[in-house]
């Protein structure tokens, strides 16, 4: 019995380390890559940071899925006019509700901050892909950072908004 309980605990942690490597040669090369911060011009709208990235001589079979920066996590989105190129829009977080309750239930309906798979610099990004079936992960350093865009908060012809 005991060696039951100590094989399958083993086997739960050997997924738990698992590690992940990055594809030296992946099916494809990018191209201007670059993250911008942005801030809305109002105060509601929030700030956060975009990653753009053109892909060249990517095949049909190979799919995006994320981008990791920044210790945040996104769904990669193809830009609809330039098929080449992806986006993860990363807004920055206003601050978690945490419930804190001497009711124990209500604070179990706090969410659990999720781990981030990857040690990364601040400028660096790591997308992931399935090709075949397999996700495969590429890391890029040195990504350029554009300036800042400040979005104006009132109308750009000079008319006032309405309230």
């Amino acid at each position: 019995m005991t060696f039951l309980l100590v094989s399958f605990s083993n086997c739960g942690s050997s997924q738990q380390g698992k590690t992940i490597s990055f594809e030296e040669n992946p099916p494809f090369t990018i191209s201007d890559i670059f993250s911008q911060d942005w801030v809305a011009g109002v105060q509601e709208g929030g700030s956060g940071t975009n990653v753009s990235f053109t892909l060249n001589g990517m095949s049909d079979d190979v799919q995006m899925k994320q981008i990791y920066f920044r210790k945040k996590m996104i769904t990669a989105t193809q830009r609809p006019n330039a098929k080449s190129t992806y986006m993860g829009y990363f807004k920055n977080d206003s601050g978690r509700d945490i419930i804190m309750d001497n009711n124990p239930i209500k604070e179990s309906k706090n969410t659990p901050l999720a781990t981030f798979p990857f040690d990364l610099e601040q400028n660096e990004v790591v997308i992931s892909y399935v090709i075949n079936g397999k996700t495969k992960y590429v890391r890029v350093s040195n990504i350029l950072e554009k300036p800042m865009i400040a979005y104006p908060s009132t109308n750009p012809n000079g008319m006032d908004l309405p309230d």
